[in-house]
């Protein structure tokens, strides 16, 4: 027969309501004395009437305790019995899972997708690769992250009156649900932007706004490849297009890069015909290299040739600092196969998540309809407010004051560079926000501790070889240094000297 516990055998407990509620206070109690034995398992509690009254409080608070015990798995009760401690306490199960597995998940082999091991492969987000303080200034010898702009130049308070209009003017149109395809406005403004900056041809209806360009990547990828299917993408490219063909099933085709960009005259060496190819062709990433006119028309005609869809990133082309950059190859194309992405993460700001694409008539409805089930609507006001900044003229405006702003930062920067001759190369494309160097070869084997090293010195950069979908052919670093002040852009390239040259030290005396 169990034993009943009464108050009198919970020795000293006294409840004295300074530490929060009673009932919490009770359940805290009784759940230390259970954990340290002094309530064993088994033992029966007494009723909660009794209890109360023993204790000198309200039947409801001895109850709440009890209840809260027995969700957590530290009482147990049995119907027309009473309650009783438990004869499994919840640490004991959770130590024995860690301790004690069973042959079944030892043996255990199964494997991820292609999919989930690129992205187990892929280099771990960095939760501080843009830290900010709360004053908003970036935190010091923080430099060099991949793709974000210079927020400290953004003019927020201008921003905020444009948001602040928008807020007023349509307050109630713009909590609701919104046409699928993006804001009319949005649409029109940026088909405007795009026929006089990028030479693109389309209408407002050709323009789907999406959540930022990866969303873009992944509906292109949905929509136009069936699992087994191949795609070809540019060697070194981008991991976000790598991530969206992999998902859909797709088999990736790398297709080789020299200076220029995509080797067109090499696409003839693929294996098997691609149903789509990816290429970035204004500013390929991450190598910066230019796509030259006869080559845009020969990937052109290519594709018309093998039925293959184009898909056109053209995250950064805003960026050009010698020259303007080339018609885009929707603009050059006149068979309606190039699917054109854009995005304002680069230009305006990465938290806005507003992307957009620029499709044949023939693919509009289904992308609206996979678009509409992949995600929600896009906040209405945020679409609202970034049609009035490029319809009100700030758009050109910040774009301009920007390109000068970061090609000083690429000349400073490309200075800085030289004194790193010894051990890699940086050439210059004059266009982007990001600078490619290029490890020797007799260096390559330095550049996971390189990165790791400069991680710890508060220097965010990527590494070269992980944008290879295969066997890296190359090695180095790739800097953003739009987000990185003048003088942050000097004392980096100084702090990635002083690591290599140490690195390099300790290789040739076989410490590493």
């Amino acid at each position: 027969m169990a034993t009943i516990c009464t108050a009198t055998d919970i020795r000293g407990l006294t409840l004295t309501g300074k530490n929060g509620p009673l009932f919490q206070e009770l359940y805290q109690e009784l759940k230390r004395r259970v954990l340290e034995g002094e309530l064993p398992p088994g033992i029966r509690l007494p009723p909660s009437r009794l209890l109360a009254a023993q204790l000198n409080i309200g039947r409801n608070t001895v109850t709440a305790a009890f209840n809260q015990l027995l969700a957590e798995g530290y009482l147990q009760s049995k119907t027309g019995s009473g309650t009783y401690v438990a004869d499994s306490l919840p640490e004991q199960w959770l130590h024995t899972r860690k301790t004690q597995r069973s042959s079944s998940e030892e043996n255990f082999n199964g494997t991820l997708s292609n999919y989930g091991q690129l992205c187990a492969k892929a280099a771990p987000v960095q939760a501080n690769d843009n830290p900010v303080q709360a004053n908003n200034n970036p935190v010091k010898n923080s430099s060099f992250t991949v793709g974000v702009p210079d927020l400290k130049a953004f003019p927020f308070a201008l921003w905020n009156k444009i948001q602040n209009q928008q807020s007023q003017l349509t307050r109630c149109s713009s909590m609701g649900f919104g046409n699928p395809a993006g804001l009319p406005a949005l649409r029109e403004a940026i088909a405007d932007y795009l026929r006089t900056s990028r030479s693109v041809k389309c209408t407002p209806d050709q323009i789907v706004i999406t959540n930022g360009a990866q969303q873009a990547l992944a509906l292109c990828a949905r929509l136009l490849i069936n699992e087994g299917e191949y795609a070809a993408i540019e060697e070194p490219g981008y991991r976000g297009a790598h991530c969206s063909f992999l998902a859909a099933g797709a088999q990736l085709q790398p297709c080789t890069l020299d200076e220029q960009g995509l080797m067109t005259e090499k696409l003839a060496n693929l294996s098997t015909s691609p149903k789509v190819i990816y290429t970035s062709p204004a500013h390929q990433y991450p190598t910066g290299a230019i796509l030259p006119l006869d080559r845009r028309l020969e990937l052109l005609n290519w594709a018309a040739r093998n039925n293959c869809w184009i898909i056109e990133d053209d995250y950064d082309s805003e960026y050009h600092y010698r020259n303007r950059p080339l018609a885009s190859l929707q603009g050059l194309s006149s068979r309606h196969q190039v699917i054109y992405i854009g995005s304002f993460s680069k230009v305006l700001f990465p938290a806005l998540r507003l992307g957009y694409l620029v499709l044949p008539e023939s693919l509009v409805k289904p992308f609206i309809t996979a678009r509409q089930a992949m995600a929600g609507e896009i906040p209405l006001q945020t679409q609202a407010t970034v049609s009035s900044f490029i319809r009100e003229g700030h758009f050109s405006r910040h774009i301009r004051r920007m390109r000068l702003l970061y090609e000083k930062k690429q000349q400073i920067l490309q200075v800085a560079c030289r004194t790193l001759a010894p051990w890699c190369t940086a050439p210059c494309s004059g266009s982007g926000m990001h600078q490619v160097l290029y490890l020797k070869p007799e260096l390559r084997h330095l550049e996971s501790q390189l990165h790791k090293r400069l991680q710890e010195q508060g220097i965010y950069s990527s590494t070269l070889s992980s944008y290879f979908l295969g066997q890296p052919q190359q090695a180095g670093l790739v800097l953003g240094f739009a987000n990185s002040s003048e003088l942050e852009i000097i004392e980096g390239v100084a702090t990635i000297r002083q690591t290599l040259n140490h690195l390099r030290t300790y290789s040739n005396e076989g410490r590493l």
